[in-house]
């Protein structure tokens, strides 16, 4: 084949814009664009955040960190699935500090992923949620208000040891000097009303977890604590009054309801306790407590065939238990 001059030109010139349309190409391909912001829990921009970029399954990312304004940019993203992660490294938290106890504040990264063009790309948001001591989640901001929560928890690990010990007056001491500085921490009368019930003074445990009640009515620890201590008093008409509002409520436990049980089979009434049983093995088909015990009231209704029935099933429950064990060696007994 021949080509004359203009031939040659008119290839050339195909070939040139062929060329320079595959690079503008590669090139456009580059130049993704995006901007972004980052804030903290209130909305706050945040300086020094270190902002990474990367593509799914490749090597390439961008770095680079927020502004004054808590803004960044980066240009030179392909079209693709990015991930973009905010970091609040050490000189970050520095620049953040808490208004409460004015030490730096630290942050939870925020990662989202985003998909960047060759167009105009929407901005990007990520915001950093503050890793709160678990005192100010609990009470809020406004309780610490001037205190810190790194002494208060100091000074409650150092409560929980004491009542660990069994050094229950120190444990008190503790509790209570921690109730002076944090009023709203009701749950802090359960843990006193513990204290004393555990020296044995079962009447002063009581006013302490009323206490905890009349501040939330709804605390079913100190209920729990109450009927303990009733119990523990021997005073097993209170104990009862106490358990049976708890099962007539939606928040009774299997242990409200076994305990009921308890005091119904101390007293004699063997059928009312087997109903208090069987609606705690109900709750839970797996305790093996409850399961015994209906084995022994079958016992005592001389139903042989139903004993060794709830004895098995203790034995398949809780093998390792002394009540698997007890249910065992009375199985091997029995005719």
């Amino acid at each position: 084949m021949r080509f004359g001059p203009n031939g040659v030109v008119r290839v050339l010139v195909s070939t040139a814009l062929v060329v320079g349309l595959a690079a503008g190409v590669a090139f456009g391909q580059a130049q993704g664009r995006i901007r972004g912001l980052v804030v903290d829990d209130d909305g706050n921009p945040m300086e020094g955040v270190s902002i990474h970029a990367q593509t799914a399954g490749t090597t390439r990312s961008f770095d680079t960190l927020t502004g004054s304004d808590g803004r960044f940019a980066l240009i030179g993203l392909t079209s693709a699935e990015w991930t973009f992660t905010a970091v609040c490294e050490d000189a970050c938290a520095d620049s953040h500090t808490d208004r409460i106890s004015d030490t730096a504040v630290g942050y939870e990264q925020a990662v989202t992923p985003w998909r960047v063009t060759q167009g105009q790309n929407p901005p990007v948001t990520l915001t950093m949620t503050s890793i709160r001591h678990p005192f100010e989640i609990a009470l809020g901001e406004t309780a610490l208000e001037g205190l810190d929560p790194e002494a208060l928890e100091a000074e409650m690990n150092e409560a929980d040891a004491a009542f660990a010990d069994g050094r229950f007056d120190d444990a008190i001491a503790g509790y209570e000097s921690l109730l002076d500085q944090l009023p709203s921490f009701h749950m802090l009368h359960v843990t006193i009303g513990d204290s004393l019930v555990r020296k044995g003074e079962h009447a002063a445990g009581i006013e302490s977890y009323e206490r905890a009640l009349a501040a939330d009515p709804d605390n079913d620890s100190a209920r729990t604590g109450i009927r303990n201590a009733r119990l523990s008093m021997g005073d097993f008409e209170g104990a009862t009054e106490e358990l049976q509002a708890a099962a007539g409520s939606l928040n009774a436990t299997k242990e409200d309801l076994y305990n009921l049980g308890e005091l119904e089979f101390a007293q004699g009434a063997v059928d009312t306790a087997a109903g208090w049983y069987e609606k705690a093995a109900m709750v839970d088909p797996n305790w093996e407590k409850p399961l015994f015990k209906l084995a022994l009231v079958a016992l005592n209704r001389g139903d042989i065939a139903t004993a060794k029935e709830y004895f098995q099933r203790v034995v398949d429950v809780g093998p390792n238990s002394p009540e698997g064990a007890q249910a065992q060696a009375t199985l091997n007994a029995l005719p």
